[in-house]
């Protein structure tokens, strides 16, 4: 039972990879559908990022003064408004979370 379980799963993982490079089935999406995913990427980012940012040793700690990657964090945003720079805005938020660890 668990073959035909994994057999099923990879023809149909396989199914929707194929579909994306066939060019007989590959069409534009339309607009009401393609829309919706331009906010995709910020909504995962955020859900992944945010509880990083704010869950220390299980519990969530909104103090800047005991936790410090808020204070990185902070500063990482205004590296991104200033530079719209993705490799900047990560190494300026991990070169400030360190240091901050390292000072205080």
């Amino acid at each position: 039972m668990i073959w035909f379980v994994m057999i099923i799963a990879g023809m149909i993982t396989f199914s929707t990879r194929f579909s994306m490079f066939n060019k007989f089935i590959a069409q534009k999406m339309p607009a009401w559908i393609e829309a919706p995913l331009h906010y995709v990427p910020i909504a995962v980012l955020t859900a992944i990022i945010i509880p990083e940012i704010l869950i220390v040793d299980g519990s969530i700690n909104f103090s800047i003064v005991e936790n410090l990657r808020i204070a990185a964090a902070g500063i990482a945003i205004l590296v991104a408004l200033v530079t719209r720079n993705v490799v900047a805005t990560i190494a300026s938020g991990l070169i400030c979370l360190w240091v901050f660890q390292w000072l205080l």
